[in-house]
């Protein structure tokens, strides 16, 4: 019974701050309530604290800090989110694993999500920095079979609904950084990818991962990294719950995908993007394809490319490409 777990927890946290009877538990799954108990013992060893009144039922007290699969399936359940999830303690990529699965015929959307990761990929096949437990590494994987032209503004609409998402769990100011970074006080507290398998001008199947840096110690990392790092935790003085975070990320990210499915108001977008924009308005150095630009950012395009205005007037238009805040020469390496 691999769900069994997940269903006690939703039952608890669903009755929180009161009780659950054994008995109930027990109707619930068809087992007994010594396996009831039984079950509850080996998720005390996995670090939860129940609290048991005789005739009253059980309560739940604590919960582990480090992310739990069961609990955070629980905590989807009570989102009202059905999505497949599969959870580990670690992993070589989240996005890797999202591969294999695709190429196995899993249906979808599916998610994966891990706490670390060995070889976690960023754009253009940098890699990303996430060596320790306690952050969120996520993948989503859907087939939209749609045309890639209408996937321009995917990874932006992302981004809008999970900064929106990460703010109100937080009560952190988070930003984006054009085109994929998540940033706090101009310091990279997360990245977002999004690969893709195009067939017959179709997308097939598709990719979207996000590296969020939850209680991490971005202060600890090699200094190549932790200069322009910084994690939710740091930035608030205090952890964050990382299973309930992880929950509502994964809920967060497959209503936005959806609603995108559904079709998008690009105005609405826009408008959306610019609260949410860290370097509109600002002075920034940009460097893609054609070379290094200088210039002051101007928002986005309809579909997705940054607008700089350089210091004669010019709008130069960029699809891709990596900034930087000022005239600093270390550019963003963004990813996943």
């Amino acid at each position: 019974m691999p769900e069994a777990d997940a269903i006690i927890l939703q039952s608890l946290l669903k009755a929180a701050p009161g009780y659950v009877s054994g008995s109930s538990i027990a109707e619930i799954l068809g087992i007994s309530r010594v396996a009831v108990w039984a079950r509850l013992e080996k998720l005390r060893e996995a670090g939860f604290v129940f609290e048991a009144i005789r005739h009253t039922g059980y309560r739940l007290i604590e919960e582990p800090c480090e992310l739990f699969g069961p609990l955070v399936r629980a905590y989807l359940a009570l989102e009202g989110c059905r999505t497949s999830l599969l959870c580990f303690p670690e992993i070589d990529s989240t996005s890797s694993e999202v591969e294999r699965q695709l190429a196995d015929g899993r249906e979808t959307p599916f998610a994966v999500l891990s706490s670390r990761q060995r070889e976690g990929r960023g754009r253009q096949g940098r890699k990303w920095h996430s060596p320790e437990e306690g952050n969120c590494y996520l993948s989503l994987a859907f087939r939209p079979h749609m045309s890639p032209r209408n996937m321009q503004l995917f990874t932006l609409w992302m981004g809008v609904h999970l900064c929106r998402e990460i703010r109100e769990i937080s009560q952190l100011p988070l930003m984006i950084k054009w085109p994929n970074d998540l940033v706090l006080f101009e310091k990279k507290t997360g990245g977002m990818l999004t690969e893709a398998r195009i067939d017959s001008d179709s997308t097939r199947d598709l990719v979207f991962g996000l590296g969020l840096n939850v209680n991490g110690r971005c202060r600890e990392w090699p200094a190549a990294f932790a200069e322009g790092a910084v994690s939710l935790a740091e930035a608030k003085g205090q952890p964050l719950p990382i299973n309930p975070l992880s929950a509502r990320l994964v809920a967060c990210g497959i209503r936005a995908y959806d609603e995108f499915c559904r079709g998008i108001d690009g105005r609405k977008f826009l408008q959306s993007w610019e609260q949410y924009d860290c370097l509109k308005d600002k002075q920034i150095k940009a460097r893609s394809e054609n070379g290094f630009h200088c210039g002051r950012a101007d928002g986005i395009e309809d579909y997705g490319a940054l607008r700089l205005r350089t210091e004669e007037g010019k709008i130069v238009k960029l699809r891709a490409g990596d900034v930087s805040l000022g005239s600093t020469e270390t550019l963003s390496h963004s990813g996943q």
